[in-house]
């Protein structure tokens, strides 16, 4: 009986691992499409939508979880945010690889993989945070490097926005926009993550 009350009381924290463990393989896909040949990508293209649908399922049982139990070891609206922002990340990344997928002529400038780096290791930070919610110092530790790599990230994305001013076809800087916004999106929903482990901090202690 004892084991299966923890085995309920750590599901929460399981589910969001298992999130945060399909939306860092879905960036592990991203920067893996970023290395192959146009003419070789299409084939990675179900296993983007499977890991989006996979992350989706595992955010509509979280919610039905926390539905379904009394006590949470989180407050519920706090593991539904957290739930739901990896959530959009994995929507933003997958968004970015579908545009890199369709526009196989478009080329990829150095910041494409310098930003995709970024958010490589804010997925991997959020995969270890997810294990230890109840580490408040190893949190903190968290959201300082997500706020850092955010900033860097953003700083990525004005440079590449930018090189694009002088292209001589107006919808090829369109296209490379585009496809900097998504994965800044994901960026942001990372620190979003990040942000909710901070006002639990504060909150809790």
């Amino acid at each position: 009986m004892i084991a299966l009350n923890r085995q309920r009381q750590h599901s929460e924290a399981n589910l969001l691992t298992d999130i945060a463990r399909e939306v860092r393989a879905g960036v592990g896909l991203l920067a893996q499409l970023l290395g192959t040949p146009a003419e070789e990508r299409a084939a990675h293209r179900q296993k983007l939508l499977g890991l989006e649908g996979r992350v989706m399922d595992l955010h509509f049982a979280l919610m039905t979880h926390i539905r379904s139990v009394f006590l949470t070891p989180l407050p519920r609206q706090d593991i539904y945010a957290i739930s739901q922002q990896m959530n959009r990340t994995m929507e933003h990344v997958v968004a970015a690889g579908d545009l890199v997928l369709r526009r196989t002529s478009l080329q990829l400038p150095a910041e494409t993989a310098e930003m995709v780096e970024s958010l490589t290791r804010q997925v991997e930070l959020t995969d270890t945070a997810m294990r230890r919610l109840d580490d408040f110092d190893h949190l903190e530790g968290y959201w300082t490097q997500l706020q850092r790599l955010s900033k860097q990230a953003n700083r990525t994305h004005r440079d590449w926005v930018t090189a694009t001013d002088s292209a001589f076809q107006p919808n090829i800087a369109l296209q490379q926009t585009q496809l900097a916004d998504q994965i800044l999106a994901a960026v942001h929903s990372q620190r979003k993550v990040a942000a909710i482990c901070g006002s639990i901090i504060v909150r809790e202690s």
